[in-house]
């Protein structure tokens, strides 16, 4: 006989289904604000407080059965049986039923309060999410039902006992969050509703004092996109027909409405798309380079699209994340960027502030994943991203076109320079054959038998100085393709190093702004943890070791942040290598500490050793060279980590001996060490990071010795002396007394 059972769930369930449907406290608020839209409200205030969060907005409210059947049933289907507000029809923004989770997330404890309209009596529903711990029945789990007097028609939900705390930056990143959820331009007029809808308006306040910062969508209207360089669009109707365009474009004629298809390249009339219906691109086009903008606006352009550039999607008038976020490349925009290269048309996420609107009120084509944080990559997803890509890069290769830049490696100089240098060959063949035929008919006028090929100086042609015209060419077309491929190595080189130059030059930037902040919450974190464990000797050695660190790297930003700045790169003048030595020392004196290196520097009082004019970070460069190869050279030996410095004034010129106790330099090597691409190390692997992928190159010293030689000075390895290995001398051209 068979006995009839039911299904039990475990309280427990609320909490992972919290935990793992809401990943982000950003997420979670942006899910309950996204109820509020969906209860046509026009006006939500947001309100953080110390230990709570508040959200309140002017919608339709909860009756006691939508509250029941709706908000108090997991995975009810209310949202799929009317997928439209009552009020203004608007698209709901959520169908998966996880506003509940979200205030678990964020909260113990929640307090929800709801008015239907502005007389009747309200409701309070309090929830003790505590209270669900595993090993209790769902169902024995009891929440609370009481009544509140009337007041204006909307909803209140209070969520107590927060679990996080929200800094300055969390509530910062989470307003802006909040309002990316209203497109920042219209697109296309897909959405056809029936009733006029006021408007959806977020207020974020904090301790009862409204959050100030600057309104993104006003900035990029105003400020931003009326800058652009043209604007970019894409269009799929209801049958699936694509089609794109090019308009305010500044470099030359607009482009109208054409049809496409990404997997079509060449067809002139391209079929329609599968399963893609109802999307539209519109984005703005920006070539970041100073004298293509105003230069009142070229800084704030660029650093706006540095922070906010990229392309947003946008389902049923929402925005869907992480698409357009800083590091999302979902377009893949930055990768084709470095393969194009830089000598092609700027295609980064950077150069482009764009929406696509998605209208699928059915959620047929697009579904978000249940952590409301991305779209399953269906067809219609992958249709998508083809289409969109494909429409950018052909858009701005038509720009590049009208700017008269290189469409593809290889443009037009390149093939000037080719058929000239082919012309000349050609010239070289001609006065060869001329001089063979001139040599025949001498040799037959005169009646001799002698050789066509004999040097006969007398019968052919020559120049001025009497070599072969033909030999002359010919030996000129060598030497041009000889230069032409050294020219290119060294431009391949220049903007390899000219990128590191300049990351490096940002990431000093960017540590140096934000030092003092950070050494200053250091410290109250140090004080704080050393008063809570006062008597752990262990904790209190691994404290000082993280001081003696953060000294170590402040001192190090410091230091580099002086070589980034525009007067030490900039601005031609003579160095003080006194001073120069002097400020290296500072720099890197903890580093070495750290290695157990004992740095000596030796300069002569009361001489600041100036140089001719020159760079000032150039002497810094060579200086942090030398170091970097002795600390290598050091850690590969045993016993004392000697580097001594030494300057000093000789014949006219400031010399510089830098000193190691390393491993030295073999003697075949000598010679070598400053020729470009030398090195002695291993590569590092395919899977290595850039920073190692970059060190060992043999590009340093080449670099010093570029440095040295534009100066008008000269670099060697010579004897060490007494206790040391190696030595490089550098002698540079003293300032000259007037």
């Amino acid at each position: 006989m068979s006995e009839e059972l039911r299904f039990t769930t475990d309280a427990g369930l609320i909490d992972r289904l919290g935990r793992e449907l809401v990943g982000r406290q950003e997420t979670a608020l942006i899910e309950l604000v996204k109820n509020c839209y969906d209860a046509d409200a026009q006006n939500v205030t947001v309100t953080l407080e110390r230990r709570a969060l508040v959200i309140e907005d002017d919608g339709t409210g909860m009756s006691r059965e939508e509250l029941i059947t709706g908000f108090l049933r997991l995975a009810s289907t209310l949202k799929v049986s009317e997928p439209r507000s009552r009020m203004f029809g608007r698209q709901r923004a959520g169908r998966k039923g996880i506003g509940r989770f979200s205030t678990q997330r964020l909260g113990q404890v929640l307090r929800l309060r709801t008015w239907t309209d502005d007389t009747s009596p309200g409701m309070e529903l309090v929830v003790d999410w505590q209270k669900f711990e595993s090993g209790r029945d769902l169902s024995e789990v009891p929440v609370y039902l009481g009544a509140e007097p009337s007041r204006r028609r909307g909803t209140e939900i209070r969520i107590e006992e927060l679990r996080d705390d929200w800094s300055d930056a969390q509530i910062r990143r989470c307003w802006r969050g909040l309002l990316a959820l209203q497109q920042p331009f219209p697109v296309a007029t897909i959405e056809r509703r029936p009733n006029a809808d006021p408007g959806f308006k977020v207020s974020f306040l904090r301790n009862g004092d409204l959050f100030a910062d600057p309104t993104l969508v006003a900035d990029f209207q105003s400020e931003i996109l009326s800058h652009h360089h043209a604007l970019i669009e894409f269009r799929v109707d209801e049958g699936g027909t694509a089609e794109w365009r090019i308009s305010q474009n500044r470099f030359g004629p607009d482009r109208g409405w054409a049809k496409i298809h990404h997997s079509h390249r060449d067809a002139i009339n391209p079929p329609k798309y599968s399963v893609l219906r109802d999307v539209a691109m519109k984005s703005h086009y920006f070539i970041l380079r100073s004298e293509l903008l105003p230069s009142f606006v070229y800084t704030r352009v660029r650093d706006t699209l540095r922070a906010e550039g990229g392309i947003r999607l946008y389902r049923n008038g929402f925005r869907v994340v992480p698409y357009g976020e800083p590091e999302d490349d979902w377009l893949r925009l930055d990768q084709i960027y470095s393969q194009r290269g830089s000598v092609l048309a700027p295609i980064a996420n950077r150069n482009f502030f764009g929406v696509i609107e998605i209208y699928d009120p059915e959620g047929k084509q697009f579904e978000e994943h249940t952590s409301r944080e991305g779209l399953i990559e269906k067809e219609a997803f992958l249709e998508l991203t083809g289409l969109a890509t494909a429409v950018i890069v052909t858009a701005v290769n038509r720009i590049a076109q009208d700017r008269g830049r290189k469409q593809s490696a290889g443009g037009s100089n390149q093939r000037k320079a080719n058929d000239n240098l082919e012309k000349l060959r050609n010239a070289a063949r001609a006065a060869r054959d001329a001089e063979v035929d001139h040599a025949r008919k001498s040799a037959e006028n005169n009646g001799t038998e002698q050789s066509v090929g004999d040097d006969d100086h007398t019968a052919k042609p020559r120049s001025s100085n009497g070599e072969s015209s033909a030999a002359l060419i010919e030996e000129s077309i060598e030497l041009i393709e000889i230069q032409r491929a050294e020219l290119a190595d060294e431009a391949t080189l220049l903007r390899l190093l000219a990128t590191l130059g300049l990351t490096t030059s940002e990431f000093s930037h960017e540590t140096g702004m934000t030092f003092e902040a950070v050494r200053m919450d250091f410290q109250a974190v140090f004080d704080i943890a050393l008063e809570a464990r006062a008597n752990d000797n262990a904790f209190a050695t691994q404290a000082d070791r993280a001081k003696s660190m953060l000294s170590r790297l402040d001192a190090l930003t410091a230091y580099l942040n002086e070589l980034a700045s525009a007067r030490s790169v900039r601005q031609l003048a003579p160095v003080s290598v006194s001073k120069a030595l002097s400020e290296f020392k500072a720099g890197v004196l903890k580093l070495a500490e750290k290695a157990e290196i004992q740095l000596t520097i030796d300069v002569p009082p009361y001489d600041a050793l100036y140089t001719r004019p020159m760079h000032a970070a150039e002497i810094a460069s060579i200086l942090l060279n030398f170091f970097s190869n002795s600390l290598k050279a050091l850690r590969r030996v045993e016993g004392e980590r000697l580097i001594h410095v030494e300057a000093k004034s000789e014949e006219g010129n400031v010399v510089i001996r830098f000193s190691d106790s390393g491993d030295g330099i073999p003697s075949d090597y000598k010679e070598q060490v400053f020729d470009l691409f030398f090195t002695t190390r291993i590569a590092a692997p395919a899977g290595a990071s850039n920073t190692e992928q970059f060190s060992g190159t043999g590009l340093g010293l080449w670099i010093v010795q570029q440095i040295i030689s534009k100066a008008g000075g000269d670099i060697e390895v010579v004897d060490p002396p007494e206790n040391y290995s190696t030595c490089i001398e550098v002698r540079v051209p003293a300032e000259e007394e007037e």
